[in-house]
């Protein structure tokens, strides 16, 4: 399966996407990166992983971050701002923001090596957290994992 129709299977589930924003807003985790690594072990997919965490911690730092951020400050209401307008703005910026992850998820696919062997997730999760320079937040890699299962 692809990376993107699988990412999207697996993030409809409460659980998972529970896990997910928990990573991203309390660990700094750069979610398709950590989905990726998950998705790459379980199709059993040799990975760089070095050089996936430099790709997402530069486009996370120019794009991702910044988009996010901008979509945030959108969310509340603006002295001066007519509402309906901003919450329009708000939803084209959510929209350039996900398909800047779409992007990014794609890219992550093809940078993947060839077939090897399946790995353990939660390994693949900790390796992942490990490559972008983050602490690896041990317990809620562990709940993504199994809400991954």
């Amino acid at each position: 399966m692809r990376f993107w129709d699988w990412a999207l299977s697996v993030y409809a589930r409460q659980p998972v996407a529970a896990a997910c924003l928990h990573l991203q807003d309390a660990h700094g985790q750069n979610v398709p990166f950590l989905l990726w690594a998950a998705w790459a072990a379980l199709e059993g997919r040799t990975v760089d992983l070095p050089r996936a965490a430099a790709l997402v911690r530069a486009w996370d730092a120019e794009v991702g971050a910044p988009l996010r951020g901008v979509r945030r400050a959108l969310k509340p209401a603006r002295p001066d701002i007519d509402d309906a307008a901003r919450e329009a703005f708000r939803e084209q910026v959510k929209a350039a923001e996900l398909a800047g992850e779409k992007l990014l998820m794609e890219s992550l696919e093809a940078a993947c090596g060839p077939l090897a062997a399946t790995r353990d997730v939660y390994g693949a999760l900790l390796a992942a957290a490990r490559a972008v320079g983050a602490p690896p937040h041990e317990a809620a890699l562990a709940r993504l994992a199994d809400a991954l299962a």
